[in-house]
């Protein structure tokens, strides 16, 4: 039945292939943001601040520019702690 009306109206196939292409990309990024996000909670049970467990050099975002902050992020004891300042 859809191949009959798509052989009527070849001109909608690229209709049909973005939008279902856009409806795929917004259902899969609702899926990661809900799997993998800290700022959403599903679970009621477990804390209700999870971007607390998120350590020092940890990247929760979704695209990053600088990757080498995170590294360079490794090993420091608290946020505030400047080793050069302290030398």
């Amino acid at each position: 039945m859809a191949s009959a009306f798509f052989k009527q109206n070849p001109a909608l196939i690229p209709l049909f292939v973005a939008a279902s292409a856009g409806i795929c990309g917004g259902v899969g990024y609702a899926g990661y943001t809900l799997a993998k996000s800290p700022e959403v909670v599903v679970n009621r049970i477990a804390p209700q601040q999870p971007w607390n467990k998120i350590k020092q050099h940890e990247n929760p975002k979704l695209i990053t520019i600088n990757r080498e902050f995170f590294e360079s992020r490794k090993g420091i004891k608290t946020p505030s702690y400047n080793p050069s300042a302290s030398e």
